[in-house]
């Protein structure tokens, strides 16, 4: 049976300097909820408020000091259950269970790596200059290498602590004492790997691996180093990009203590505009009292901060012309940081040029057929590239070309293209989109779901990658997203290039027609030993939806005209993420046909529930308090919405509720970051990023996840435990869920900045 101590990690949940309200709860992937209503609110505010001092008081009481005693892992398995522990493969087979009181292994398969089988488990944490004793009891059915070990988990996964051993049948009591000697790290992980070691035995027949009593002790912590908090918030937030100079200003205050406040110039000190600091209302997903204050009437170009009366600031502001301008270029150039398949220039790249990576042919999965589908955008942290979302991103990137004037005659951005008669945005599309043509299946006219290794690759630059490319199965979702796009792509591009708008319509309606004939299938799953990015999504009404309303605008073929308006008379998924795709061919078909007052109304209760989602969030939020995986993209997204119903509705009243979106990414939120790479007074610093990590720097534009109240990884549960939602942040490559960056989530901040620009 599990016993374990926890140390200083409930000292790391408090290191906000705020009080513990709320959980971490939340939705799934992409939800938005409903505002709570008025009185809801205020009732749980009040409890909320009633319970501070307690949970205060709570979170004093489990904060302990490491001692020389403590147990911080402490296994058994009496009761034959895993305790906790947890499996992880890498080409290998094997399920974990107990038998007679031990942890077992049962291994038919051990791959080529030692980790390709792997028992894990999460929970403690490492001090730095603590000493600390490691012990198990171990033995196998057969001899064989085991290799165990303390890592940090994430990154390079460099091991604290290893060592390879040989085991057998006779029972080892194996004891280890180390020196933690780097950093402390609140979310290590402990290892049993029990893949292929060379030379040790014959570990290629299947066997068994047996544990027990496996103990992590304090033997001596009289120097041992805290764990680092993460940082305290500001009391006042703002944009830290700046703010036009018409443009609506507004701050969120948390100090509570606060009864006014000046704006005053960083050059000269003197007091621009001052008011009070009132209208406190209580958040639940900040766990907090917010005011909101206005200085929409500073106007003169120059340089900012806001002072509260309790000697409070913000961090420092622009306020005039373009004070978006090199953000933009940066979002942008993101796309070009991540292509695959060509050389990056390193006038363009800088550090995170390379030479062209995975230029092999893919393998169709379940035969030998070999296929070139080279080139597109590499999707996220790790070099695959998806079908899925990868057509979100081209939709939002052709939206912001027909949205936005400014991206629309930008043809200086820099790319290799830059300077070619094409707006550079289309042209880096166009990229991606050449990517998605090798994809479609010739004969069938399905489209492969996605193109990666059977598994996720080290923390290693590109070219380092060079595992065989495997096709994943053909899906509907993939099908639709691309028939949608394809054909999106054959109207922008007309008047560019006539022939490459009409293969994109071809490769369409070909895909249309294996939609015809496959509807109802099932949604897609990995298959086989593949574990990379799933993208499931067992709901394709919208994807159908999006391709026919995106086809009729193509083409006027009225039997594409008849789907969309029968669709939207059943049950379609409305959203703009990569799973529910629905507003996408709403609001395109709004744009482009007359007859379109039931869309429009769908697209207007759309921005409606985010307005009223707005008025109960102390940061301009419109999320509802749901803080899920990607919340940055849910953000984002809420902001094209209300873009969206703002022209064609005409109703301007929707565009300071879509800037306050932006505001809210670039600083405006309750961990006062800017949650883009590179800008900002506080700017992630350590995403979850494969080439990033690489050279041991960020690459610059990159949009992270942001706030997680799902707690979905074990960094983040361990220093973000009771936390509220929207707190529920880190910035540390370990924390896959609140720090990863895709091309989906940088898409439509490209749309918001050059909407606002």
């Amino acid at each position: 049976m599990a016993k374990m101590k926890k140390v200083l990690a409930i000292a790391m949940a408090t290191a906000m300097g705020m009080s513990m309200l709320a959980g971490c709860g939340g939705q799934g992937k992409d939800d938005v909820t409903e505002a709570t209503s008025q009185a809801e609110t205020s009732e749980a505010a009040t409890s909320e408020e009633k319970t501070e001092e307690a949970a205060s008081e709570e979170a004093e009481q489990e904060k302990t000091e490491v001692k020389a005693g403590d147990v911080l892992i402490d296994l058994n398995f009496d009761d034959n259950d895993t305790d906790e522990c947890h499996t992880y493969s890498n080409g290998g087979q094997a399920v974990l269970g107990a038998e007679n009181g031990e942890l077992c292994l049962d291994i038919t398969g051990t791959g080529s790596l030692d980790y390709a089988n792997q028992i894990y488990y999460d929970g403690f944490e490492l001090n730095q200059d603590c000493v600390y004793e490691l012990s198990f009891d171990v033995h196998s059915t057969i001899e064989r290498g085991l290799q165990y070990r303390l890592q940090i988990n994430g990154g390079d996964y460099h091991a604290y602590v290893m060592d390879d051993i040989t085991i057998g049948t006779e029972t080892q009591h194996i004891s280890k004492q180390f020196t933690m000697s780097e950093e402390s790290d609140p979310a290590p992980r402990m290892c049993m790997n029990l893949g292929h070691f060379e030379g040790v035995g014959d570990d290629s027949v299947p066997h068994k691996v047996y544990f027990d009593n496996i103990k992590l002790t304090v033997v001596d912590a009289s120097s041992a180093q805290s764990v680092e908090g993460i940082p305290d918030p500001k009391l006042v937030n703002i944009n830290q990009m700046g703010y036009g100079k018409d443009a609506k200003k507004l701050a969120t205050v948390t100090d509570r203590d606060a009864k006014s406040y000046e704006v005053k110039s960083v050059a000269d000190d003197k007091v621009v505009s001052k008011g009070d600091v009132s209208g406190w209302d209580y958040d639940p997903a900040v766990g907090d009292k917010c005011a909101v204050i206005d200085f929409s009437d500073v106007k003169d170009q120059g340089t900012y901060k806001i002072v509260l009366d309790t000697g409070a600031e913000s961090y420092e502001f622009p306020v005039g012309d373009g004070v978006y301008d090199d953000i933009y270029k940066a979002s942008v150039l993101m796309f070009y940081d991540q292509r695959c398949g060509t050389e990056l220039d390193s006038a363009i790249a800088g550090d995170f040029a390379h030479a062209a990576c995975h230029t092999g042919t893919a393998i169709v999965y379940g035969s030998d057929v070999a296929k070139d589908v080279t080139g597109g955008w590499h999707d996220a942290g790790d070099y695959g590239r998806y079908v899925v979302p990868g057509a979100k991103a081209v939709q939002d990137l052709l939206l912001t070309y027909e949205d936005s004037e400014y991206a629309a005659k930008d043809d200086a951005i820099g790319i290799p293209e830059s300077g070619n008669g094409v707006p550079d945005v289309l042209d880096e599309v166009r990229y991606e989109l050449d990517w998605m043509l090798k994809m479609q299946d010739e004969t069938s006219g399905g489209v492969y779901h996605k193109v990666t290794g059977e598994v996720f690759p080290e923390m290693v630059a590109a070219v380092e990658e060079t595992a065989q490319m495997i096709l994943s199965p053909i899906s509907n979702t993939a099908t639709g997203d691309f028939a949608a796009v394809m054909a999106k792509a054959s109207v922008v591009y007309r008047k560019y290039d006539a022939a490459f708008a009409d293969s994109c319509l071809a490769a369409a309606q070909k895909a249309w027609k294996y939609l015809e004939q496959h509807q109802g299938e099932a949604g897609f799953k990995n298959v086989g030993s593949i574990v990379t990015g799933e993208y499931p999504d067992s709901n394709d009404s919208d994807e159908y939806l999006w391709a026919a309303a995106e086809l009729y605008i193509a083409t006027g073929d009225e039997s594409y005209n008849d789907y969309v308006k029968t669709a939207i008379e059943g049950s379609v998924k409305y959203g703009l993420g990569w799973a529910d795709v629905g507003y996408y061919g709403i609001y395109d078909y709004c744009v482009n046909v007359k007859d379109c007052a039931a869309e429009k109304e769908i697209l207007k209760k759309g921005a409606d529930k985010l307005v009223d989602n707005y008025a109960g969030s102390g940061f301009g939020s419109t999320t509802g308090g749901s803080y899920v995986w990607g919340s940055n993209m849910v953000v984002a997204d809420n902001g094209i919405l209300l873009l969206m119903a703002s022209k064609v509705l005409g109703d301007d009243s929707y565009v300071d509720y879509a800037a306050d979106q932006l505001n809210y990414i670039l600083g405006r939120n309750a961990v006062s970051y800017c949650y883009v790479t590179g800008y900002g007074s506080q700017t992630p610093e350590n995403p979850h990023h494969r080439p990033s990590e690489a050279l041991g720097k960020a690459m610059p534009g990159m949009l992270v996840g942001g706030a997680d109240g799902n707690l979905e990884d074990p960094y983040a549960k361990a220093v973000l435990a009771k936390l509220p939602k929207e707190r529920c942040y880190v910035d540390n490559v370990q924390s896959y869920s609140c720090n990863e960056v895709t091309i989906y989530w940088n898409s439509p901040l490209v749309y918001l900045l050059a909407n606002f620009k």
